[in-house]
């Protein structure tokens, strides 16, 4: 028996210049790459690939950045047909070097799109994994929504991180039987209890300063509650478009003292940020299951989050309180209910363990059908 070679299509995984970028894919394939030969692909616009051309020049041989040529905000349809040419005329003899007998891409549009036509030129079976946005937003659009579809329905298996985007490709008429729900893990030896700061309390937000994670939303609830609370902090970790706003609206509202900026932050030390933060807050307008929710919960700390996407299928009420509204106020009163609440740490552990990255790779391993020996 021939072993399989795999080969991941994608622009989520992480970059020189990005280290903590779509951390959860680098550990999810990297327990892949125990299993069978794992060769990464990634996509980058041109514009960058050309700032960062003498970073990427000395990585690993079994990743290939790729730079692809398209037209900012304009013409979006043809942006997967474009990442298709990019990669055909730059990476084919590195990919027939290669000779996968599979192509998983990760990420709908544009890059399963130009995937599933690489894999038709190399003879290698295709699959898919959905993430959430690239399921939410482009199915928006009538054009790349029925590009997403055909592409969907030549793949042999569909990962998908939630029911609910199951659900929203079933919509879309996706063939379900094609469709496999396999919720992200969490490093349970990395993330794990530690004790909550009760001199210096703070809630934390990790992730992109962007409008739809709810920043701005969070920051308002903060403002309306924090008097209740003489020593609680908020703690944004990351960076990104709104961290200007962000800092003129904390400057506007006097409260240097109380909510901090803490910058993007390697993964590695996130687990001692979570494991003693009192909550972890995480109010978007979509998702699918973000993995900072799992690892907030292997650490046996509460979180508050918003009922979209796959979150309600992985927070309960034990662990967690699901805002039904994206506001202020929706917010500031959920917070206030987790800062009120005594909770069962124990419990948030346990239920943490379910999601774990043993479980997750059997499960993809088994969906890819993969040939290891």
């Amino acid at each position: 028996m021939i072993k399989d070679k795999v080969l991941i299509i994608t622009n989520l995984y992480p970059l020189p210049w990005q280290p903590t970028r779509a951390i959860f894919n680098f550990q999810q394939f990297g327990y892949l790459e125990e299993r069978v030969e794992v060769y990464y692909l990634i996509p980058i616009a041109f514009p960058d690939w050309w700032k960062h051309r003498k970073e990427i020049s000395t990585l690993k041989s079994n990743i290939n950045y790729v730079p692809y040529i398209y037209i900012p905000k304009f013409g979006r349809r043809y942006y997967a047909k474009l990442m298709q040419w990019s990669i055909s005329f730059i990476a084919n003899s590195w990919i027939k070097k290669i000779a996968p007998t599979k192509i998983l891409a990760s990420w709908a549009y544009p890059d399963a799109v130009a995937a599933v036509e690489i894999a038709k030129k190399h003879n290698a079976d295709f699959y898919l994994k959905v993430h959430g946005s690239d399921i939410n937003m482009h199915a928006t659009f009538p054009e790349r929504a029925k590009q997403i579809t055909a592409m969907a329905n030549h793949a042999k298996g569909i990962l998908s991180v939630s029911q609910d985007l199951a659900n929203k490709m079933a919509d879309m008429d996706i063939n379900k039987e094609k469709i496999k729900v396999i919720y992200n893990g969490v490093n349970l030896e990395k993330f794990k209890p530690d004790t909550p700061n009760t001199d210096s309390p703070y809630i934390i937000f990790i992730g992109n300063l962007k409008h739809d994670k709810g920043v701005i939303e969070l920051l308002n609830a903060f403002v309306q509650l924090h008097n209740n609370y003489p020593q609680l902090t908020l703690k944004y970790v990351g960076g990104g478009p709104m961290l200007g706003k962000l800092q003129n609206m904390v400057k506007q509202h006097q409260l240097q003292s109380k909510v901090m900026f803490e910058g993007i932050i390697p993964h590695g030390q996130l687990p001692k940020l979570i494991g003693q933060a009192t909550l972890l807050a995480l109010p978007s307008y979509n998702e699918g299951v973000p993995n900072v929710v799992l690892e907030a919960m292997a650490c046996a700390t509460p979180v508050v989050v918003t009922n979209v996407g796959g979150i309600p299928e992985v927070v309960t009420r034990h662990t967690g309180i699901i805002a039904k509204e994206i506001t202020a106020e929706s917010i500031a009163k959920c917070l206030q209910q987790a800062l009120d609440k005594s909770w069962d740490r124990i419990a948030i552990r346990k239920h943490a363990e379910t999601f774990n990255w043993a479980k997750n790779t059997k499960e993809l391993a088994s969906l890819l059908a993969l040939k290891e020996d």
